[in-house]
């Protein structure tokens, strides 16, 4: 595997960490029902990141539709190991390039 390769699946492994925290933010947040808006762990490769992100329950759904899909704070983007797939004010949705697409899928807690 050569060191792009590398840095790639690692990006995918730190970025489903987060997704796993998220996974248990939505129970939470759906048990507990407090608002239609829920705070959420910025989802990119930078394991020291705190930052959150605002989203309703809706479009974290939207999002967990797929395997190899992030949200992430606008900047946090990683263009050498993946791709912007949409945008919004509050956060980006970013999938990782292969072999890291391969990585997020098979490390999603969903499947």
């Amino acid at each position: 595997m050569s060191d792009h390769e590398a840095r790639t699946v690692r990006a995918a492994e730190n970025q489903s960490l987060f997704r796993t925290v998220n996974e248990r933010v939505d129970e939470l947040n759906r048990a507990a029902l407090f608002s239609e808006v829920a705070e959420w762990v910025c989802e990119c490769a930078d394991t020291s990141c705190t930052e959150r992100i605002s989203m309703t329950i809706d479009e974290y759904e939207a999002i967990r539709s797929s395997g190899n899909a992030f949200a992430v704070r606008p900047g946090h983007e990683l263009a050498e190991v993946e791709e912007v797939a949409s945008r919004t004010e509050r956060y980006l949705v970013v999938s990782k390039r292969s072999p890291g697409a391969n990585t997020a899928r098979a490390l999603d807690p969903r499947d």
